[in-house]
């Protein structure tokens, strides 16, 4: 049986302006923007460590920080995020018809 499915939090602050395009355009492959340096990403946790891999090759350790927070079962993780003001309208949220 496969993993679950998964939310991920992923924010960044990233000191140099073509690091921190280069890890959002990243990002935006796995996930999607919340806030300017926020993602949400669904997936299964060997999907968590490619990503956490591509960033790592993108980032300066000794400057940058990356931080990953795992939400939980992706169903559930809805529950664990709240808003001030308009809630991003998130891709899995939504019911999803698979054919």
């Amino acid at each position: 049986m496969s993993e679950a499915i998964r939310r991920l939090l992923v924010a960044y602050d990233i000191t140099h302006d073509v690091r921190r395009d280069r890890v959002a355009i990243a990002l935006q492959s796995y996930g999607e923007r919340v806030q300017y340096s926020v993602f949400v990403v669904d997936g299964r946790p060997a999907q968590f460590v490619r990503l956490r891999l591509a960033v790592s090759k993108l980032i300066d350790p000794d400057t940058d920080r990356v931080l990953f927070c795992d939400l939980g079962p992706a169903q559930h993780a809805r529950r664990a995020m709240a808003y001030l003001g308009q809630p991003p309208k998130l891709t899995g949220d939504a019911p999803a018809l698979i054919i």
